[in-house]
Formats: structure tokens, sequence, C-alpha cells
């Protein structure tokens, strides 16, 4: 997949948010990935009809989250 993350911030309760630019169709599979993957983040558009998606990611799966955006940088659709 073709994205790059453009910030990452800690939020106050541990939480980590990442922001990630992608393009729209690849953007409407990752979607598809992280909803498969209940719990390990929340994401949402950062605006509508904008190339840009927002995960928050519990403390707990900050790792797994950052292993499966390594595997899918590799990954060609």
């Amino acid at each position: 997949m073709d994205f790059k993350i453009i910030s990452e911030l800690f939020l106050e309760d541990g939480s980590k948010r990442v922001k990630i630019l992608i393009s729209g169709e690849e953007l409407i599979f990752l979607g598809f990935i992280l909803e498969s993957l209940e719990g390990w983040c929340n994401y949402t558009t950062v605006k509508k009809n904008r190339p840009f998606l927002q995960l928050d990611i519990p403390p707990d799966f900050i790792g797994d989250v950052e292993n499966l955006l390594g595997f899918l940088r590799k990954w060609q659709i």
C-alpha cells in the first residue's frame, strides 16, 4: 500500500494518534482491514473528501498496529 505517516502523537491517556496520507482507493481497503481488527484502533477521515486517515490506538495495541502498518507498506494491492 502506498501511504505516508504524516504525524504521530501520544495522548494523555497513553493512546497514540497517527495521521496517514493515503489515496482514496487504498483508504477504502485500509478501512476494511482496520474494521476487521475490532478493538485495535479507532479510525476516521480527518476531513471528508480528503486523503487523510486518523488512527487512535490504545496503549495495549500500539506495537501490533505499528507492525501491521509496516507490513501493509510492503504489500502491493
